[in-house]
Protein backbone atom coordinates (compact mmCIF):
# COMPACT_ATOMS: atom_id res chain seq x y z
CA UNK A 1 0.00 0.00 0.00
CA UNK A 2 2.71 2.49 0.92
CA UNK A 3 5.51 3.15 -1.60
CA UNK A 4 8.71 4.76 -0.31
CA UNK A 5 11.31 6.07 -2.76
CA UNK A 6 14.85 6.37 -1.48
CA UNK A 7 17.94 7.35 -3.42
CA UNK A 8 21.03 9.48 -3.68
CA UNK A 9 20.95 13.08 -4.90
CA UNK A 10 20.44 13.13 -8.66
CA UNK A 11 19.30 9.51 -8.85
CA UNK A 12 15.83 10.14 -10.26
CA UNK A 13 13.62 10.22 -7.16
CA UNK A 14 11.49 13.12 -8.41
CA UNK A 15 11.17 11.53 -11.85
CA UNK A 16 9.86 8.30 -10.31
CA UNK A 17 7.64 10.21 -7.89
CA UNK A 18 5.97 12.20 -10.68
CA UNK A 19 5.48 9.04 -12.75
CA UNK A 20 3.82 7.20 -9.87
CA UNK A 21 1.59 10.19 -9.09
CA UNK A 22 0.39 10.01 -12.71
CA UNK A 23 -0.41 6.32 -12.05
CA UNK A 24 -2.78 7.44 -9.26
CA UNK A 25 -0.71 7.21 -6.09
CA UNK A 26 -1.57 9.79 -3.43
CA UNK A 27 1.44 11.88 -2.40
CA UNK A 28 2.00 14.27 0.48
CA UNK A 29 5.40 16.01 0.75
CA UNK A 30 7.53 16.21 3.88
CA UNK A 31 7.26 19.26 6.07
CA UNK A 32 9.97 21.74 6.98
CA UNK A 33 10.63 24.85 9.00
CA UNK A 34 13.05 26.27 6.45
CA UNK A 35 11.93 29.23 4.35
CA UNK A 36 10.39 28.55 0.97
CA UNK A 37 12.86 28.90 -1.89
CA UNK A 38 12.15 30.73 -5.12
CA UNK A 39 9.88 28.63 -7.33
CA UNK A 40 8.72 26.28 -4.54
CA UNK A 41 5.06 25.87 -3.65
CA UNK A 42 3.59 25.08 -0.26
CA UNK A 43 2.07 21.60 -0.28
CA UNK A 44 3.89 20.65 -3.48
CA UNK A 45 7.61 20.76 -2.69
CA UNK A 46 7.21 20.73 1.09
CA UNK A 47 4.60 21.79 3.60
CA UNK A 48 6.06 24.82 5.36
CA UNK A 49 5.69 25.54 9.07
CA UNK A 50 7.32 27.95 11.45
CA UNK A 51 9.26 26.71 14.48
CA UNK A 52 6.38 27.46 16.86
CA UNK A 53 4.01 25.25 14.84
CA UNK A 54 6.56 22.44 14.70
CA UNK A 55 7.22 22.43 18.46
CA UNK A 56 3.50 22.57 19.17
CA UNK A 57 2.90 19.50 16.98
CA UNK A 58 5.91 17.75 18.56
CA UNK A 59 4.52 18.36 22.07
CA UNK A 60 1.13 17.02 20.95
CA UNK A 61 2.82 13.81 19.63
CA UNK A 62 1.79 14.55 16.03
CA UNK A 63 5.28 14.10 14.53
CA UNK A 64 6.37 10.70 13.21
CA UNK A 65 10.05 11.64 12.87
CA UNK A 66 12.17 14.73 12.40
CA UNK A 67 15.70 15.64 11.52
CA UNK A 68 17.47 18.91 12.29
CA UNK A 69 20.04 20.52 10.01
CA UNK A 70 22.18 23.52 10.81
CA UNK A 71 23.33 25.25 7.65
CA UNK A 72 25.55 28.25 8.24
CA UNK A 73 23.73 29.68 11.26
CA UNK A 74 20.23 28.62 10.23
CA UNK A 75 18.49 25.73 11.98
CA UNK A 76 16.02 23.89 9.74
CA UNK A 77 13.87 20.96 10.71
CA UNK A 78 12.52 18.45 8.20
CA UNK A 79 9.75 16.18 9.44
CA UNK A 80 6.77 13.96 8.67
CA UNK A 81 3.52 14.29 10.56
CA UNK A 82 1.75 11.11 11.60
CA UNK A 83 -1.38 12.28 9.74
CA UNK A 84 0.53 12.77 6.46
CA UNK A 85 2.18 9.37 6.81
CA UNK A 86 -1.09 7.62 7.51
CA UNK A 87 -3.04 9.37 4.75
CA UNK A 88 -0.58 9.04 1.87
CA UNK A 89 0.63 6.22 -0.34
CA UNK A 90 3.82 7.64 -1.79
CA UNK A 91 6.88 9.15 -0.10
CA UNK A 92 10.48 10.15 -0.65
CA UNK A 93 12.58 9.28 2.40
CA UNK A 94 16.21 9.07 3.46
CA UNK A 95 17.80 5.99 5.04
CA UNK A 96 17.61 7.77 8.41
CA UNK A 97 13.89 8.38 8.00
CA UNK A 98 13.28 4.78 6.94
CA UNK A 99 15.14 3.56 10.03
CA UNK A 100 12.60 5.44 12.18
CA UNK A 101 9.54 3.70 10.74
CA UNK A 102 7.78 1.33 13.13
CA UNK A 103 8.01 -2.36 12.18
CA UNK A 104 4.27 -2.59 11.47
CA UNK A 105 4.46 0.39 9.10
CA UNK A 106 7.62 -0.96 7.47
CA UNK A 107 5.92 -4.32 6.87
CA UNK A 108 3.14 -2.55 4.95
CA UNK A 109 5.59 -0.50 2.88
CA UNK A 110 7.44 -1.19 -0.37
CA UNK A 111 10.79 0.60 -0.51
CA UNK A 112 12.41 1.40 -3.85
CA UNK A 113 16.12 2.25 -3.66
CA UNK A 114 17.44 4.13 -6.70
CA UNK A 115 21.17 3.36 -6.75
CA UNK A 116 22.65 4.60 -10.01
CA UNK A 117 26.36 5.28 -10.67
CA UNK A 118 27.93 8.24 -8.91
CA UNK A 119 29.35 9.82 -12.08
CA UNK A 120 25.88 10.04 -13.61
CA UNK A 121 24.45 11.57 -10.42
CA UNK A 122 27.32 14.08 -10.30
CA UNK A 123 26.58 15.21 -13.86
CA UNK A 124 22.83 15.49 -13.19
CA UNK A 125 23.36 17.61 -10.09
CA UNK A 126 25.79 19.87 -11.99
CA UNK A 127 23.17 20.30 -14.75
CA UNK A 128 20.83 21.76 -12.11
CA UNK A 129 23.27 24.69 -11.91
CA UNK A 130 24.47 23.77 -8.42
CA UNK A 131 28.02 24.90 -7.67
CA UNK A 132 30.76 22.27 -7.89
CA UNK A 133 31.47 22.50 -4.14
CA UNK A 134 27.78 21.94 -3.37
CA UNK A 135 27.72 18.91 -5.71
CA UNK A 136 30.80 17.48 -4.04
CA UNK A 137 29.28 18.05 -0.58
CA UNK A 138 26.04 16.31 -1.60
CA UNK A 139 27.88 13.32 -3.10
CA UNK A 140 30.03 12.96 0.02
CA UNK A 141 26.99 13.30 2.27
CA UNK A 142 25.21 10.59 0.27
CA UNK A 143 28.18 8.25 0.68
CA UNK A 144 27.84 8.59 4.44
CA UNK A 145 24.02 8.47 4.53
CA UNK A 146 23.76 5.38 2.33
CA UNK A 147 26.71 3.47 3.78
CA UNK A 148 25.44 -0.06 4.50
CA UNK A 149 21.85 0.83 3.53
CA UNK A 150 20.01 -2.41 2.83
CA UNK A 151 16.40 -1.88 3.95
CA UNK A 152 14.70 -1.90 0.55
CA UNK A 153 12.47 -4.19 -1.49
CA UNK A 154 13.54 -3.13 -4.99
CA UNK A 155 16.88 -1.70 -6.11
CA UNK A 156 17.05 0.22 -9.40
CA UNK A 157 20.58 0.45 -10.80
CA UNK A 158 19.73 1.57 -14.33
CA UNK A 159 19.99 5.35 -14.74
CA UNK A 160 17.33 5.25 -17.48
CA UNK A 161 14.60 3.24 -15.77
CA UNK A 162 11.08 3.01 -17.16
CA UNK A 163 8.15 4.13 -14.96
CA UNK A 164 5.84 1.45 -16.40
CA UNK A 165 8.38 -1.27 -15.63
CA UNK A 166 8.72 -0.04 -12.02
CA UNK A 167 4.92 0.18 -11.72
CA UNK A 168 4.65 -3.45 -12.89
CA UNK A 169 7.20 -4.56 -10.30
CA UNK A 170 5.30 -2.76 -7.53
CA UNK A 171 2.07 -4.49 -8.47
CA UNK A 172 3.55 -8.02 -8.50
Amino acid sequence: KRIIICGHSGSGKDYLLKGLIKKGFKYRPKSTTRPMRKGEKNGVDYTYYNNENFYSMLNEDKILYYQTFIINEDKWIYFMTKADFNNSELFIMTPYEISNIEKMDRDSSFIIFIDIPEDIRYTRILERNDSTDKVTRRIESDREDFNNFSDYDLRLCDSVFNINDVYSLINN
